[in-house]
């Protein structure tokens, strides 16, 4: 099992968050690595991560100058991964991880790839504005990609690591989450969600809604591009 932990500017909380995810790790009896991934943080966030990885031999530490993106990020992860199934969570463990592994462990016996969903059978302590942006998104992914994931965007799923060779992912932001959930589903993976408690916590700083959901439209709009791009190329290739 790899659990992968995206990270940028996490020094308030990636030793809180680091034991939260080992002592959960612990706790599973199966072989685990995580794998932090710095994205070009400006604070403590890599040093310390070192410091980890250093006294921890189930520790790594991927990463890159400059800051570039979580989609950017999320790959360098996928690559960098050696477990069978891997898990990514965000630093802040806005879904706790002692909750959110064993979830994704159960829900894999029947599915290629869970997702960790808000609003699957659980009420999200999540502020309104948020909300009323997230289920935009969902909407907007609904009508572009024809799925019916709820929650795209928590940036907590797992999946087999095999199906990663299926997928052609490009994004270098968050949009890369729903390429990778709509590729999926388009080449026949199981795709399921699990309702995860979730904890907003701004303690290392909280994305800027307006700016960040410009970027993301257009984000999805390329990824909707390229989708279309490969579909045509495999029934070309099908042919």
């Amino acid at each position: 099992m790899s659990v992968c932990v995206p990270c940028y500017n996490e020094e308030a909380i990636i030793e809180a968050s680091y034991r939260r995810i080992k002592d959960t790790c612990e706790a599973q009896g199966v072989s685990y690595e995580i794998i932090f991934g710095n994205d070009g943080s400006a604070d403590a966030t890599l040093a310390m991560l070192e410091q980890i990885a250093a006294a921890d031999p189930a520790v790594r530490v991927t990463g890159h100058f400059p800051n570039r993106g979580a989609g950017f990020t999320y790959r360098e992860l996928y690559d960098a991964a050696r477990g069978e199934i891997i898990i990514q969570m965000d630093c802040d463990l806005a879904m706790p991880a002692e909750v959110a592994i064993p979830a994704f462990l159960e829900e894999l016996k029947r599915a290629d790839l869970a997702i960790g969903s808000r609003y699957v059978g659980i009420k999200a302590d999540y502020p309104l504005k948020r909300r009323i942006f997230s289920r935009g998104y969902t909407m907007l992914t609904r009508v572009l990609f024809h799925m019916s994931v709820a929650d795209t965007q928590t940036g907590f799923m797992a999946f087999y690591r095999r199906i990663l060779p299926s997928l052609d992912l490009s994004a270098d932001g968050f949009e890369l989450l729903v390429e990778f959930i709509a590729q999926a589903n388009a080449a026949g993976f199981k795709v399921t969600e699990v309702g995860l408690p979730w904890f907003h916590d701004t303690t290392s700083g909280e994305t800027e809604v307006w700016s960040e959901s410009v970027k993301m439209l257009t984000g999805t709009l390329r990824v909707k591009r390229r989708f279309n791009q490969l579909k045509k190329q495999k029934r070309r290739e099908a042919a």
